[in-house]
């Protein structure tokens, strides 16, 4: 059996690395005929009539080929940001007819050069290698079906090794199935396969959202970690400008921070200390004290209570003032201790003493009889109510400064338990007490409120006035929408994190609700497309392993890589200076061998070989950057293989 290997198939020997000026190559061509990149949504209601049912390998050989399976809504926005992002070729692998997104996916290949159409009956491994598995930088499984996803996968990988595939393709799969998918590579190995569940993806989003963090959130790298800001931030060690402009554009990279829209930002170090000040967290807790002793104890008692406190406060103030001929008292310490052991009727009689030390005596006596009981019964009516509302599903503790989300299904409990993992409270309302994302919720640590959210009245019992933000998860977007209009009505300034299937209609209600914003003001209302973010995520996966993080910035990516120096490489025992080019990449950080790192290092600082750099990058000056820092000897153009 020949041996097969995807450097020489996707690499051709005869095709040297693209570069030009000091600083590298110059931005990757898309192959000829391919689409260029564009927002616009195409809209011809024709399709081809040379559909076919074998793909045509079209374009230079040393594109990078991906396999799709599967004809979702997730699919085809996963197969868009893989040819217009990444100008990736992706062939398509659906059943004939029609049904799910097939003929949405056949008319993305009447425009989209990149995309080729294979229709099979069965969609196996056998139509997998047809599609052509021994030149494939990669297979992604994107069907809903966790055991076929995992199925194909083994026979994709057993037909790789019969082929004689020295360079395995990457396996993206997507998996519902957490344990299933935490367990998976037991089967496939680690090496190039990427297991993950849409919903665990988008999370991050919708979490970083509701806390007012710009996406993806906090950033951690190095032991350190990163933020977005909208501006530059006084508060943090370094900072770099990820984008800059007016309006709607936006240049990357650039050095202008007076017109910054993203700004990377590396938190302080924070110093260990053994003990904090707090007040402001003492004042909130007594607060929240003092609410849900007035929610689990009732009138009766809390009036019962004050009584005793008034008996026992005056029988204080007469042994003080008053002359007692048995036990004398000479300060505060002991009239306590009289008053305890009066309450507990464990002192005797004082028949030479002043009256209003005797009538003291017999007050505090009878009043201690009803401490006992009033005790227990707060007791028991604090156990029941909570038992009660439990079962009920009312809100138990007192929250404030929490998050509200709405709705848990799959997504809404990935986020409940995303965000209760940043110890931030969490109050999830659900209508179906059945719901699986109930137990979920509550073994992360969050309150369950069952209820109708998009009425007002379930708001307010969740606290809403006193609320981070409200997150509505709901399957139907109707009701998200309707629940955050809702939530502003009890609070118009709400931050609101919808969740809207189709992502112009997102774009839109994003777009009315921060209407009165200034660009660079932070959103209070966001709305996402779950399976837009998580088709970005999944398109992100197959980017090479030194891509660490992806910046999603109007319409454009920036990312931030790690990338290890050659010996010998352009970058070798180079000034910083050089691997910094503005509109095209910037350095952050540079990694010693032996550990130490160099956050924003100055100008002179010199990079030597088996140095890791953390770049800020577009895509063409990754490529740029990357092949620099290779070693002499490296000929293999750059982000390839």
């Amino acid at each position: 059996m020949p041996k097969f290997n995807r450097l020489s198939l996707m690499h051709p020997d005869n095709v040297p690395p693209s570069t030009g000026g000091s600083d590298g190559p110059q931005p990757r061509v898309p192959a000829q005929g391919g689409p260029a990149h564009s927002d616009a949504v195409h809209s011809d209601p024709a399709q081809s009539d040379a559909m076919h049912s074998a793909p045509m390998h079209s374009g230079p050989a040393y594109e990078r080929l991906v396999i799709v399976v599967g004809d979702n809504g997730l699919t085809l926005r996963f197969i868009k940001n893989l040819t217009e992002r990444f100008e990736y070729r992706v062939i398509s692998l659906i059943e004939p007819g029609s049904g799910a997104q097939r003929d949405e996916i056949r008319k993305e290949a009447t425009t989209n050069q990149r995309l080729e159409i294979m229709e099979r009956d069965r969609i196996d491994s056998e139509a997998v290698s047809e599609a052509g598995l021994v030149e494939a930088y990669a297979v992604a499984l994107m069907n809903q079906d966790d055991v076929a996803n995992l199925h194909l996968a083994l026979k994709i990988r057993e037909m790789s090794h019969h082929l004689g595939d020295e360079t395995l393709p990457k396996l993206v799969i997507r998996m519902y199935n957490r344990q299933l998918r935490d367990r998976i590579r037991l089967l496939l190995g680690d090496e190039g396969v990427y297991v993950e569940s849409d919903a665990d993806m988008v999370a991050r989003t919708y979490a970083a959202a509701a806390l007012g963090q710009i996406p993806p959130g906090d950033i951690d790298i190095w032991d350190r970690r990163l933020y977005l800001t909208r501006e530059p931030d006084d508060r943090a060690q370094a900072q770099w400008v990820v984008a800059s402009g007016n309006g709607r554009s936006a240049d990357v990279l650039t050095e202008d921070r007076t017109e910054s829209v993203r700004m990377l930002c590396l938190e302080p170090e924070k110093s260990h200390r053994w003990f904090r000040p707090a007040p402001g967290a003492a004042i909130r807790f007594l607060r929240r004290s003092m609410h849900a002793l007035r929610r689990t104890v009732d009138t009766k008692l809390r009036v019962s209570a004050i009584v005793l406190i008034i008996v026992m406060s005056g029988g204080f103030w007469t042994l003080t003032h008053y002359y007692s001929d048995t036990n004398e008292v000479s300060h505060g310490w002991d009239a306590l201790y009289i008053i305890a052991l009066m309450a507990g009727g464990g002192i005797d009689p004082e028949m030479g003493s002043h009256a209003w030390v005797k009538a003291t005596h017999a007050v505090v006596v009878m009043s201690g009889a009803l401490i006992i009981p009033v005790v227990t019964g707060a007791i028991v009516q604090a156990l029941v109510a909570r038992r009660y509302a439990l079962a009920e599903g009312r809100i138990v503790d007192t929250v404030r400064d929490h998050i509200i989300v709405v709705g848990l299904g799959n997504l809404g409990t990935r986020v409940v338990e995303r965000l209760r993992a940043a110890k931030i409270p969490v109050v999830a309302v659900e209508k179906d007490r059945d719901a699986v994302g109930v137990q979920a919720a509550r073994a992360a640590g969050a309150q369950v409120l069952l209820g109708d959210a998009s009425r007002p009245e379930t708001l307010r019992e969740a606290e809403v006035r006193h609320c981070q933000a409200l997150v509505t998860m709901a399957k139907q977007d109707s009701q998200n929408l309707e629940t955050a209009l809702s939530g502003l009505e009890c609070q118009p300034g709400l931050r609101t994190v919808m969740r809207i299937y189709d992502p112009e209609f997102a774009a839109l209600i994003r777009s009315n609700l921060n209407s009165n914003a200034a660009p660079r003001d932070a959103s209070r209302h966001s709305s996402y497309s779950a399976p837009e973010v998580a088709a970005a995520s999944f398109a992100a996966a197959l980017t090479e392993d030194a891509i660490l993080e992806t910046i999603p910035v109007r319409g454009q990516i920036v990312y931030i890589s790690e990338i290890l120096i050659g010996a010998g490489g352009q970058l070798d025992d180079a000034p910083a200076h050089e691997a910094t080019a503005i509109g095209s990449h910037r350095l952050l950080a540079v990694k010693r061998p032996g550990g130490s790192v160099r956050w924003n290092p100055d100008a002179a600082f010199r990079i030597e070989a088996g140095d890791k750099l953390l770049m800020l990058a577009t895509r063409p000056g990754l490529e740029g950057i990357v092949h620099r820092s290779q070693p002499a000897a490296a000929t293999s153009p750059p982000l390839t293989r």
